[in-house]
């Protein structure tokens, strides 16, 4: 029941960031890839829009390979198939940058769990 708990407190925080910087990034998102704002997807609210799946895959690797349980790799799968099926059906010719901000909160969480459970020294 405690791991349950866990993780969704960490369901919790993901989310509750990526709401809070989906702004940040999809702007981000739109000086990278040259994109522009027009079409099916507005100005600022574009910005929020195509932000929002960034800033939740980022955190979500980031936060469940620090601090998540045995089954995290579970737990990171089925909580990431919205935003992959978002990215492939609006934005699969970018692909790229979901993987790659995936890749880069993976590697963040791997070394914060791999300092918090280093050995004491004698």
């Amino acid at each position: 029941m405690i791991k349950l708990m866990k993780n969704l407190l960490i369901v919790v925080v993901v989310i509750v960031l990526a709401f809070s910087l989906a702004q940040f990034f999809g702007s981000n998102y739109f000086s990278i890839t040259g994109e522009p704002r027009s079409g099916l997807i507005p100005t600022k609210g574009g910005d929020y829009l195509i932000g929002l799946p960034l800033a939740y895959m980022l955190f979500l690797f980031l936060f469940f390979t620090a601090f998540g349980d045995q089954k995290k790799y579970w737990w990171m799968g089925i909580l990431l198939i919205p935003a992959v099926l978002f990215e492939l059906y609006f934005d699969w010719q970018h692909i790229y940058i979901p993987i790659i901000l995936g890749l880069v909160g993976w590697v963040i969480g791997y070394g914060i769990y791999k300092l918090m459970n280093k050995p004491k020294a004698a």
